[in-house]
């Protein structure tokens, strides 16, 4: 895939700023740069989603779009993350997969990648699925952010408690493979 870059008007008009805010921004190390040989400075886009992200400037559809899906993956069971990581590979191999092991570092992740989906554990050490499902969705820059919630919890209500919460599936475990990559999937066309 082709990185492309931008220049720093066309940034300050996608953030709303004037040109000389992003030159700070730029001076000041917060939006990492590279100069062309005619001087100019440039910002890669995944730079700028980075940043948008994190400033929680809203990112227009053509930077996400352009860029291969993400998903993160969030289990603190190595196997079960292994299987998960397979399984879309497997099923979808344009998509990256990233992976985090307990709430703490799934919050961290999910404000930097901003991933597409995110398949969550709803039963994480620390801070629980339920608590990262509702961060992910009050957080505005998130919004586009579809999240899979997937538990071997045997009582039911939990997928009720997650669903109020704005995820938008939730699966139990134990399932067959074909049952999770069939959600997977329908969560994909409907990014």
């Amino acid at each position: 895939m082709r990185k492309k870059a931008l220049g720093t008007y066309d940034i300050a008009k996608i953030c709303q700023v004037a040109p000389i805010t992003v030159g700070r921004w730029i001076d000041d190390g917060k939006l990492p740069c590279f100069t062309t040989g005619g001087g100019h400075r440039r910002v890669w886009e995944e730079d700028l989603v980075k940043f948008l992200n994190k400033h929680g400037y809203p990112v227009p559809a053509h930077l996400t779009s352009s860029h291969n899906p993400t998903v993160l993956v969030v289990e603190d069971d190595p196997a079960a993350r292994r299987l998960i990581r397979r399984l879309v590979e497997k099923s979808h191999s344009q998509w990256k997969v990233e992976e985090a092991v307990d709430g703490f570092e799934a919050g961290e992740k999910v404000s930097a990648l901003v991933p597409s989906i995110v398949i969550l554990d709803m039963m994480l050490p620390g801070v629980s699925g339920f608590k990262v499902c509702e961060r992910i969705r009050l957080n505005k820059a998130l919004k586009k952010v579809k999240i899979l919630a997937v538990s071997s919890a045997g009582d039911q209500t939990w997928k009720k408690q997650v669903l109020k919460l704005g995820a938008d599936a939730a699966l139990s475990r134990p399932c067959s493979n074909e049952d999770f990559v069939s959600m997977f999937a329908r969560l994909v066309d409907g990014i």
